[in-house]
């Protein structure tokens, strides 16, 4: 029988990335780089083993990142460079085969590691590569050398997948050489690499920039979440702001999936809340608490919308659409009393990436709501924690401030609801910004 291991390599102390922690356990969207990777091979079941090659220093404390996963993974310590932390990972393996890829590249499609498990029984040695679209220029001493034909220069990338026993033959004859990657120890061996095709969002995370075009690529991946399999039947809800618009959308979805669900208002019963008021809002979520117990979610959707320029809000005006759009959610994220594993979803609006003229401090409070999950995200791994950005919607609120909106331009609130449910079917996601937009499909 076919046996694959998965490696990991992640015990670079990334000097390049200019901080004194390592890349790859800097957090994208709440979650720490190489985890999200590791969930990628962990979307396919064709592992018998899954290993991970890190830093001495790091080593207790990812084997208690990895301890909630299902499959079995094991946690090593890496090498003084690339080529000896491999090596040490080829020893630990038991497997005939291996996908060896970096622990920063966590963009790895399922499409690219189902290649590469195919290509390598074929061919005992794989690369990763994309075609390069910018000109290469040989250059020496400053001056160009040549310009090759560039069709015949791919760009290289991971995973790099091997017969192990190819693969630990060549580290073993060319242990004291310099390479970078594990496909040139073959090819001094004289073996070929046959080379599966990758993808531009396959990037390595190295540099500052390339964490920011990371959380850009990741709010491309969740735009469109799809249902897992897991029930919300008998779930507990908590939805702030349920009684129009969004808020409705998202109990009735609920409902439909069988959740129970309280939405709150300041006119709902049996309870009702001002979430402006913290002590208002630590009372009410402790009432609930003591009636229902831990709940699986609570959605904050409460919104507040003035279309005037600062000068014309009077100071109450000012204080009410602060607190109703930010206060009160970080109100009711500090006092719900949550189950682990449970989600968060607050609610946001597009304004946030830009402040708008007349309506600035809604505006900086929805940015604010943004900032504020993907940090309180990042304080609570215990939990899935993410905030939803709808485009223009189609509510009253809406309607009462933007009467000339047409409505078949706009966002429906049902919409928003279904990726609110797809969001609460999820185990591992948090710390994302989940933009639903209008389908003119």
């Amino acid at each position: 029988m076919i046996s694959i291991a998965a490696i990991l390599l992640m015990a670079g102390e990334g000097r390049r990335f200019g901080d004194n922690l390592p890349k790859q356990f800097h957090r994208l969207g709440g979650k720490k780089i190489y985890l999200h990777t590791l969930e990628c091979f962990l979307q396919l079941d064709h592992w018998n083993e899954i290993i991970l090659v890190v830093p001495e220093r790091f080593e207790k404390e990812t084997i208690k990142d990895v301890a909630g996963y299902p499959q079995k993974i094991t946690v090593i310590t890496g090498g003084r460079t690339r080529q000896e932390s491999s090596y040490k990972a080829l020893l630990a393996s038991h497997s005939q085969y291996v996908v060896i890829h970096d622990g920063v590249r966590p963009f790895v499609s399922k499409q690219i590691l189902e290649d590469n498990c195919h290509a390598v029984i074929k061919h005992k040695a794989v690369d990763t590569c994309i075609p390069s679209h910018d000109t290469i220029v040989q250059v020496d001493n400053s001056n160009i050398q040549q310009i090759p034909e560039r069709k015949k220069f791919w760009r290289g990338q991971t995973p790099q997948s091997f017969l192990r026993s190819l693969i630990i033959e060549a580290h073993q004859s060319f242990a004291d050489s310099s390479v970078t990657d594990d496909c040139s120890l073959v090819l001094l061996k004289n073996h070929p690499v046959h080379v599966v095709i990758g993808d531009e969002s396959n990037i390595k995370i190295t540099s500052e920039l390339d964490l920011f075009i990371a959380d850009q690529l990741l709010r491309l991946k969740t735009k469109d979440l799809t249902f897992d399999n897991r029930s919300l039947n008998d779930s507990k809800y908590v939805v702030i702001g349920g009684s129009k618009g969004i808020g409705r959308a998202i109990c009735e979805e609920l409902e439909l999936q069988g959740a129970k669900c309280l939405s709150l208002s300041r006119h709902s019963t049996p309870y009702s809340v001002d979430v402006g008021q913290w002590e208002n809002v630590k009372d009410v979520l402790s009432q609930i608490a003591n009636e229902w117990g831990a709940i699986d979610g609570l959605i904050n959707c409460a919104g507040l919308l003035h279309i005037k320029s600062l000068k014309e809000l009077d100071i109450n005006e000012i204080q009410n659409l602060i607190n109703t759009n930010l206060n009160g959610v970080m109100y009711a994220c500090k006092f719900a009393n949550m189950r682990p594993g449970g989600h968060i979803v607050n609610i946001a609006s597009s304004s946030y990436t830009r402040g708008r003229k007349n309506y600035a401090v809604y505006s900086s409070a929805k940015a604010g709501v943004v900032n504020f999950t993907q940090g309180f995200a990042e304080e609570h791994p215990e939990l899935n924690i993410n905030v939803i950005v709808p485009s223009r919607t189609d509510t009253s609120m809406r309607a009462a401030h933007f009467p000339d909106d047409q409505k078949d331009e706009l966002l429906q609130p049902k919409n928003v609801a279904k990726t609110v449910i797809n969001l609460l079917k999820h185990e591992r996601l948090s710390g994302q910004i989940i933009n639903v937009r209008k389908d003119y499909d």
